[in-house]
């Protein structure tokens, strides 16, 4: 008898590792490798077009969803891909949706899923993007970084908002506060009522991805969504996931400032972060770097060390041997990442993200 529950405790024990490696594969496949520029360790998720208006398609796939707009005489694209071989992808979808050239990329953020594709895109475009965004393009480092060299932003954005005409479409540039970064950008088509929200909203998560080595905030994603809820959009396009409705967005940033105002509370007892996790019976986060360097899924953008791999604290720390150099998407230099690691913390963490921010 004692053979057989032995048996059945072993069992399930081999069960229960390989749905946790199962899970840990598929978050490390969507997050992209520590200061590398693909996809991620698993097979590349395959691209989809979505059409959303007879001129305005996302593409899910490859890293961040990208966003195409046709205009009167070129492509505007949102967002660029994880790697080279995705933004190439990205270029031949968007040749078979129009023949006409890709004229202007506008970045949403600097997160190594949304940028390094731009390493197969032709030279000489027009390179959107917030100021800090491009602050941090320049301060990066590593092979990734390098392979984008030449795709500096060469227009930025420092308003809350900017109206502009790109190939005769209208576009309405905005950013309210720092939220997944300190460099969010959401681009809106007024005419359309369709918005491109970068990873202010991704739906892995319940909460916020916030980064807060490049200067993200809790408190900015409120405003932030708040903010955009309050435009007057039919459909978000988030930075990963599927396309949202004000609904949607309305119940995440409800949850959000309920937990929020949990951890706060908590916080104000004097708890440790070990005491707030147990009291909203949330497990510690996977011991993972803080996102990929420029050049890695969720980066952590700058010269700073990249991602450390799934299971390793200390990513990026310092960017010492072994954590990779950190490119787009890599912390400000030095910036150190996951937990346990001393520094930033995890940018999937939201619960340690909004205690760090108490503890200031």
């Amino acid at each position: 008898m004692r053979d057989k529950k032995s048996w059945a405790r072993l069992v399930c024990g081999a069960a229960l590792a390989v749905a946790l490696g199962a899970a840990a594969a598929a978050v490390s496949a969507q997050q992209g490798p520590p200061g590398g520029g693909g996809a991620g360790r698993g097979a590349p998720q395959p691209f989809t077009v979505h059409q959303l208006k007879p001129n305005v398609y996302w593409v899910e796939g490859g890293g961040g969803n990208s966003g195409v707009i046709v205009g009167n005489n070129g492509v505007i694209v949102v967002d660029a891909k994880t790697s080279a071989a995705g933004g190439k992808e990205l270029i031949d979808d968007v040749a078979k949706i129009t023949p006409k050239p890709i004229t202007t990329v506008i970045i949403t953020h600097s997160d190594g899923d949304h940028v390094n594709g731009l390493a197969s895109f032709p030279k000489g475009l027009t390179i959107i993007a917030h100021e800090n965004c491009k602050t941090e393009m320049q301060a990066a480092q590593g092979p990734a970084a390098a392979a984008i060299a030449d795709y500096i932003p060469t227009r930025t954005v420092m308003k809350n908002t900017e109206d502009t005409t790109i190939e005769g479409v209208h576009l309405r540039l905005m950013h309210f506060a720092p939220a997944h970064t300190s460099g969010d950008l959401m681009v809106y088509l007024p005419d359309d009522k369709i918005m491109f929200t970068g990873d202010v909203v991704a739906t892995q998560s319940p909460y916020p991805l916030i980064h807060a080595e490049k200067n993200g905030s809790s408190e900015g994603w409120i405003t932030t969504l708040n903010g955009i809820i309050k435009v007057d959009v039919a459909t978000y396009v988030p930075g990963h996931g599927d396309a949202q409705t004000k609904a949607d967005l309305q119940k995440r940033v409800a949850d959000t400032t309920a937990r929020r105002d949990q951890i706060k509370a908590l916080v104000a007892q004097n708890k440790s972060l070990d005491e707030v996790r147990q009291a909203l019976n949330e497990p510690p986060p996977a011991q993972r770097g803080g996102g990929g360097a420029v050049g890695g899924g969720q980066a952590a953008m700058g010269p700073g060390g990249g991602a450390g791999a799934p299971g390793g604290g200390q990513a990026g720390a310092r960017g010492g041997p072994g954590g990779g150099a950190g490119g787009p998407g890599g912390a400000p230099a030095g910036a150190r990442g996951g937990p346990g690691g001393g520094g930033a913390p995890n940018f999937m963490d939201f619960t340690g993200v909004v205690y760090g921010e108490m503890k200031k």
